[in-house]
């Protein structure tokens, strides 16, 4: 069998044990883009408008406010806040899970 290079015993180590490493960060980065190319599911495009929501409305807000809706392409999901104080705030999110719009439709402080 053919050896590449010896270690400190004296032991054979083969040449396919040296990509063994290779070959393991190849898998785990196939898998890293796999996951990374998947679209976010409808649950978490919710969280995270929903997190945006809470960033930017008036106190009381509560993530609980928020509910989704199917949207008309490249809209894939419009999720609309309702606060406790009137006030409603819509999201449309696109199919990657990124806002492409946000509004505040009602105010009544104004």
């Amino acid at each position: 069998m053919e050896t590449f290079a010896r270690t400190k015993d004296e032991r054979p180590l083969r040449r396919w044990t040296l990509f063994l490493p290779v070959a393991a960060l190849t898998v785990f980065a196939g898998y890293l883009g796999l996951r990374m190319g998947q679209p976010p599911s409808e649950g978490e495009i919710i969280e995270r408008s929903a997190a945006l929501y809470l960033s930017r409305a008036p106190d009381g807000a509560r993530a609980t406010d928020c509910v989704g809706r199917p949207g008309e392409p490249p809209v894939r999901i419009v999720v609309t806040c309702a606060h406790p104080n009137g006030a409603t705030f819509e999201i449309m999110v696109d199919a990657r899970g990124q806002p492409v719009f946000h509004r505040r439709l009602e105010d009544p402080s104004a």
